[in-house]
C-alpha cells in the first residue's frame, strides 16, 4: 500500500505541475519535411473538449490552417507530400511527425469543403470543437507552395484534469501516510519479559 501510495503521488503532483490550474495539455512538433501538415480525426478527436491548433513559421510567412471531414482532406491530398501527426506524448508535451507523398499541393483555400478556416502571417491558430467529429485539420502555406519548418500546437484546455490529478497526488499522500504509519507502529518491539531476560543473562557473564 505504500508503494502505491508514493506511486500516486508522485504521479498526481507530477501531473498537477503539468497541467497547472487551468488543466492545459499543449503538445507540438516542427515539420521538417517540406508540404502540409494533417492532424487526423484520432488525434483531434481523441478528447472529449475543445482543441486548439496553433501553426507558426520561423520565416514569418503565410499560413493557413482548415478543418473538414477526414474523407475530403484525403480526397484533396492524395498525392500531395504531407506530414501527418501520428503519435502523442504526454506529458513530454511531444507530437510524432510521419512524412508521406511526394507529389505539389493544390491551393486549398477557396474550397467549399472546410467547416472551419483560420489565417495569418507567421502565424494562426483555430479551435476546434468535438460536436463535428471525426475531422481533421491541414495546415498549409494557403497557396500551392509547400510549407516547410513549421511548428503545429495542439492545445486542450480541462480544469477538471487539474483537480483529478490533485485528487490523486492527495490520495497517495494519505494512502503513503497510512501505510507508513502502520510500518512504524508494527516494528518489531522486545516485550518487558524478554528485556529481563537480556538484562539478566548480562550480568551473569
Amino acid at each position: 500500500m505504500a508503494a502505491v501510495g508514493i506511486v500516486l503521488l508522485v504521479v498526481g503532483a507530477w501531473m498537477v505541475f503539468m497541467l497547472g490550474p487551468s488543466g492545459e495539455a499543449q503538445l507540438s512538433a516542427t515539420s521538417k519535411a517540406p508540404g502540409a501538415v494533417v492532424v487526423p480525426a484520432g488525434v483531434l478527436n481523441a478528447v472529449d473538449v475543445p482543441v486548439r491548433v496553433t501553426a507558426t513559421r520561423r520565416d514569418g510567412g503565410a499560413v493557413f490552417l482548415a478543418a473538414a471531414a477526414g474523407s475530403d482532406v484525403a480526397a484533396m491530398l492524395s498525392t500531395s507530400a504531407v506530414s501527418t501527426v501520428s503519435g502523442v506524448h504526454f506529458p513530454a508535451g511531444r507530437l510524432d511527425l510521419h512524412a508521406s507523398g511526394a507529389g505539389a499541393l493544390p491551393d486549398i483555400s477557396n474550397a467549399d469543403v472546410w467547416r472551419l478556416t483560420a489565417s495569418g502571417r507567421g502565424a494562426a491558430a483555430l479551435l476546434v470543437d468535438q460536436g463535428k467529429g471525426p475531422e481533421q485539420v491541414v495546415v498549409t502555406s494557403g497557396d500551392v507552395s509547400a510549407l516547410s519548418d513549421a511548428t503545429v500546437t495542439l492545445t486542450w484546455d480541462n480544469r477538471a484534469w487539474f483537480f483529478e490529478a490533485l485528487a490523486m497526488a492527495t490520495i497517495g499522500a494519505v494512502l503513503a501516510a497510512f501505510a507508513l504509519n502502520d510500518l512504524w507502529q508494527g516494528r518489531a518491539v522486545p516485550a518487558p519479559g524478554d528485556i529481563a531476560q537480556v538484562q539478566t543473562v548480562e550480568a551473569t557473564i
